[in-house]
């Protein structure tokens, strides 16, 4: 999702080479490498990921070598070319014990294997700055987007075949929409922000309430039951409170991303659009 929209955006007034997996395995240092030796870019951003939460819990080893080692191995060669990597991390750092919003100071202690996966990552990308590498960890939370899997489109497609939903109302956070949250990263390129920046919706709310909203723009809505996440019986515990502070990005002179709610309403107004044109 979000590495489509920042293609689309950012090859609109830059060159841009654009990577699916097939073409560019991040678990393969040699051929990182070597494609950055042949493309020698200013900028990579990293959006590859294995982001199944529950996938990860089963395939451990998969996890690992996706989102911590081939996320070392694309800072690595970034740095041997002098290219800055923005690399893509997640709210799931944290265990959720907090009950305020998370700066990017506090300390991290993921609870399931994808959040520890990804903190490896971003220690393996941060590491190579004691070398000159210019890196930029931007952690955000909940993505959503027209070009994948994601809660919305779930909450959709449930919502057309059973009479009520039950989402869990014990978890916490802030939904984003990929197409902004590349849009403020295209804005980022242009400082020289490095180390780690959290960048998500504003607002916070519950998975449960943003059912609820989601359901609500329904002709017929279904009725949505708020449960305890230990009645959704996920190989992955998640944490309860996610929330990310993003005040860093405003200290450096750029605005915060729109509150969920209303990225909720510009969202399904796109998507509108694109469905219709499809059809």
């Amino acid at each position: 999702m979000l590495g489509m929209d920042i293609a689309a955006l950012l090859a609109k007034s830059h060159d841009v080479l654009t990577l699916n997996h097939a073409a560019c395995d991040i678990t393969e240092e040699a051929a990182i490498v070597r494609l950055f030796q042949q493309w020698k870019p200013n900028l990579a951003v990293n959006c590859a990921a294995f982001a199944d939460v529950d996938g990860c819990e089963r395939d451990p080893e998969r996890a690992f070598a996706v989102n911590a080692r081939g996320a070392g191995n694309m800072a690595r060669a970034a740095g041997k070319v002098g290219a800055r990597l923005f690399h893509i991390s997640t709210d799931y750092v944290f265990d959720g014990s907090k009950r305020a919003p998370y700066q990017e100071t506090d300390a991290t202690n993921p609870i399931n294997v994808y959040g520890q996966s990804k903190l490896e990552g971003e220690k393996e990308v941060l590491e190579t700055e004691r070398h000159g590498a210019k890196t930029l960890v931007i952690r955000t939370s909940w993505l959503y987007g027209l070009h994948g899997t994601n809660f919305i489109e779930k909450i959709l497609r449930s919502a057309q075949s059973k009479p009520e939903l039950e989402v869990v109302a014990d978890q916490r956070g802030c939904p984003t929409w990929t197409k902004q949250l590349a849009q403020k990263i295209a804005e980022l390129i242009e400082t020289d922000a490095t180390g780690i920046l959290h960048v998500a919706g504003s607002g916070e709310c519950t998975r449960y309430e943003f059912a609820q909203a989601i359901v609500g723009r329904l002709t017929n809505p279904v009725k949505v039951v708020p449960i305890d996440s230990s009645k959704a019986h996920r190989p992955a515990r998640r944490p309860p409170y996610s929330v990310l502070d993003c005040r860093r990005l405003v200290q450096l002179g750029l605005e915060g991303l729109p509150h969920w709610r209303e990225a909720l309403e510009q969202y399904f107004q796109v998507r509108e659009t694109v469905v219709v044109n499809a059809e």
